[in-house]
């Protein structure tokens, strides 16, 4: 998990949910078996764990948020990977 931390550390998105820009910080993570996710929060407060599957779609796999705010959310960590590489 460390090697994961050192190559993908933690960023900041800004993102417009229920018409509210929040920042999220999003923490990469890895499941036992190697699968990318991140852990999303906004403050202290943990909002979504998502990933994006074998599609390329955003999944939830912690948390309340509509399928519209997990494809804002989502976009938005696309990004943000893009202008990194």
């Amino acid at each position: 998990m460390a090697d994961l931390e050192l190559r993908n550390p933690e960023f900041k998105i800004t993102v417009n949910l229920g018409g509210e820009e929040l920042i999220i910080n999003v923490e990469p993570a890895e499941t036992s078996d190697g699968v990318e996710y991140y852990k999303c929060n906004s403050g202290s407060k943990e909002i979504t764990q998502l990933r994006q599957d074998e599609d390329a779609n955003w999944e939830q796999l912690w948390g309340e948020l509509e399928q519209p705010d997990i494809d804002a959310i989502g976009s938005a960590i696309t990004r943000k990977k893009q202008k990194e590489e």
